[in-house]
């Protein structure tokens, strides 16, 4: 993981300014705001290369900032129990942001999608023409990405963790106090729903 330590957060931190922000005083938890916000930019900057298509159309630092926002909003009602509680909850709004994003532009009336015809630019990673099956690899995309959601909690964790920001078995056998084997397992049976789902 190579988490720099003064990021780390932990779960009475987490508490602590989950109270004062639904008590209305966010400023006095500033510093582990400040943490969080690096967090969500980090997973958000690992996540967002997996959607290479939206990541043409937005700057990552717009979403980035919804992703803040949403993050305020759902600790407004409720409280993390830990760390682990937490990153879910992250993943789960950064993944649910860029669902959405993906929706938005290649949509039936998506601007993406109604770009099909036209070239942008000459420089290599500009905009180009989409492929003829690219609105079906979108499809599929975005499929994958929905059913990831859906799978049980412990699997969905290890394989957004795996998947989306790069963690190692060990690196969420330690978040989550449990053996690397049982990490295989949850990733074993994730690997499984996803391709009889995508597929």
């Amino acid at each position: 993981m190579g988490d720099d330590t003064s990021l780390s957060l932990s779960t009475t931190e987490l508490y602590f300014w989950v109270s004062e922000l639904q008590a209305g005083r966010p400023d006095a938890a500033e510093p582990t705001f400040r943490k969080i916000v690096s967090r969500v930019d980090r997973f958000a900057r690992r996540t967002i290369q997996k959607f290479p298509r939206v990541e043409r159309f937005v700057d990552v630092e717009d979403v980035i900032q919804n992703c803040l926002i949403r993050l305020l909003a759902a600790f407004r009602d409720i409280r993390p129990q830990s760390r682990q509680h937490f990153y879910r909850v992250v993943n789960e709004l950064i993944r649910r942001e860029l669902l959405d994003l993906t929706k938005h532009y290649f949509g039936p009336q998506g601007h993406g999608a109604n770009l099909s015809g036209v070239s942008i630019g000459e420089e290599d990673g500009e905009y180009s023409p989409l492929a003829p099956n690219a609105l079906e690899e979108l499809d599929r995309g975005a499929a994958f990405h929905e059913a990831v959601a859906e799978l049980p909690i412990e699997e969905r964790e290890a394989i957004g963790l795996t998947y989306y920001h790069g963690w190692s078995q060990r690196d969420i056998s330690d978040l989550f106090q449990v053996s690397v084997r049982t990490v295989q397992r949850w990733l074993e049976s994730a690997t499984a729903k996803l391709k009889a789902r995508v597929a």
